[in-house]
């Protein structure tokens, strides 16, 4: 049995620390971020499993077999496979967007919960594992997404909380580059 960390949470983990996190008492306490800081992450992951998905349809299906062992993963996450079969049937693929999916992710940016470090990488590391069914399942659709990702307008947003602002735009220009990230993450993974 292999002690190395599931992609999904070594993704999370990878992301997480990127997040402004703050003391939860003013000296002494765990760190914790506000909830509309960890959705541009959390839509990250998703974007780093479609990503992935669309690079190498193997490696993504291993991710989410040991995800989901001792079943096969389409068995394991039946129920989040029937749900994303209903979210994308009113979606026009060459239209399809992260919002338009997910619309419920962006009204919750603005939702008051604060998450600890291990929280944030498991509520990332979940959106990998969302992003990689997604990819082997609708590949056109997952394509869709991400170009409507990297194709969007650059601009700060308001999160809504403590003036915290982020830059919500990619940091990626292309589709290509987008996998081919993805895919040296795996490998970066891999190699631990």
């Amino acid at each position: 049995m292999s002690s190395r960390t599931p992609f999904q949470w070594y993704v999370g983990a990878g992301l997480a620390v990127r997040l402004p996190y703050r003391k939860k008492g003013l000296i002494f306490g765990s760190k914790v971020c506000e909830w509309p800081a960890v959705v541009p992450m959390a839509a990250a992951g998703f974007f780093v499993g479609c990503s992935l998905s669309l690079a190498d349809k193997s490696a993504a299906e291993e991710i989410l077999m040991e995800a989901s062992k001792p079943q096969h993963w389409r068995t394991t996450f039946s129920d989040i496979i029937q749900d994303l079969e209903i979210r994308k049937q009113g979606v026009d693929v060459a239209m399809a967007t992260f919002d338009s999916i997910f619309p419920e992710f962006a009204l919750n940016k603005h939702n008051r919960e604060i998450l600890t470090e291990d929280e944030c990488v498991i509520s990332i590391g979940q959106r990998v594992l969302l992003g990689l069914m997604f990819g082997v399942l609708f590949p056109e659709m997952a394509l869709s997404i991400l170009e409507a990702w990297v194709s969007q307008e650059q601009k700060w947003n308001d999160l809504g909380v403590g003036g915290l602002r982020v830059d919500a735009s990619p940091l990626l220009v292309t589709v290509e580059e987008s996998c081919r990230q993805a895919q040296l993450m795996y490998e970066g993974w891999l190699s631990e």
